[in-house]
């Protein structure tokens, strides 16, 4: 087995569940107008932006429900739900995630679209989605990320690149092609990629 170094299981979840909660408070009282317009995810709307969160937590879900299976599970689609519905189904989609980790051994080999990784990795990329696409978000309310979620994300996926004495929320949005730091290692765009540390490619 192998050990990794990082944020606990309970600290992810927790973090998780919390920037879930304020992010489906942030989107409750949005317009018609607040989700058709630009996110800062070029070509995407809010709208689309959220979405493809909803689906990839849906996702994550299945693949925590299907870790026995031999092979990689159907992840299947998500229909796209009313605008006023959409956050309702985000935090729906959270507590069944956040339930399925806390009943699921942290060390256990999980399915993910592209990998095979840890049920303690998959809290981390859960939380990274989370917080990253919280930031994508462009209409009211903070966009975050918060520095102790932000933390969590570099410690968990952006280990060799961490940094105690930088901004971990501007480093994460460095590291994650969002908001480039002049001068500074790690920037590379559009093509930026996690550092999953138990991943095997299925």
């Amino acid at each position: 087995m192998t050990t990794i170094k990082g944020p606990s299981p309970a600290d992810l979840r927790a973090t998780l569940a919390r920037q879930m909660e304020t992010l489906v408070r942030r989107l409750a009282p949005w317009t018609p107008g607040d989700w058709e317009a630009p996110s800062a995810n070029p070509g995407w709307s809010n709208r689309e932006t959220a979405t493809h969160l909803l689906e990839a937590l849906s996702a994550y879900c299945t693949g925590i429900e299907q870790r026995g299976a031999a092979e990689r599970p159907k992840f299947g689609t998500v229909e796209a739900p009313p605008l006023e519905r959409l956050p309702w189904r985000l935090g729906d989609v959270g507590r069944r995630l956040d339930d399925l980790l806390e009943a699921t051994e942290p060390t256990a080999r999980v399915w993910h679209l592209d990998y095979r990784f840890s049920a303690r990795t998959m809290a981390a990329v859960a939380l990274s989605e989370v917080v990253l696409h919280r930031w994508d978000l462009t209409g009211p309310g903070d966009r975050g990320p918060e520095p102790r979620a932000a933390r969590l994300v570099l410690q968990g996926l952006f280990s060799s690149s961490d940094d105690s004495g930088a901004s971990p929320t501007a480093l994460l949005l460095h590291l994650s092609g969002r908001v480039q730091i002049e001068g500074r290692p790690g920037w590379s765009g559009p093509g930026w990629r996690y550092q999953l540390p138990d991943a095997v490619r299925r």
